[in-house]
């Protein structure tokens, strides 16, 4: 399993509208450097979505690869400082996190 691509997509909803664009300014404020220690420690892809199908809801889904479960290993060490050191500081409001981790059957890209 080690040489296989490992998936993680989070959705989280937020409360009002407002509360999502200020997590925006949030992922232009901070997202730029954590994207870069992320890939530095073999994450291959990151997307952040604003999912627009589910009617007066206010969500945003991160999709992430990432090239083993060593990687996701080491990725995941840096997320967890990131919430608890960075997110944590300056984030508002109650928010629900659904975190889907997954691995690659097929890749039909």
């Amino acid at each position: 399993m080690s040489d296989t691509t490992i998936t993680s997509y989070t959705l989280i909803d937020f409360p009002t509208e407002n509360d999502m664009v200020a997590f925006f300014v949030f992922v232009d404020k901070h997202y730029e450097k954590l994207s870069k220690d992320l890939r530095d420690s073999g994450m291959t892809k990151f997307y952040v979505t604003r999912v627009f199908n589910k009617d007066g809801k206010f969500t945003v889904g991160n999709w992430l690869e990432y090239s083993s479960q060593q990687a996701y290993t080491a990725c995941d060490e840096i997320w967890k400082i990131f919430m608890t050191e960075v997110y944590a500081g300056e984030s508002s409001g109650a928010v629900k996190v659904a975190p889907h981790r997954g691995i690659v059957q097929y890749d039909f890209s």
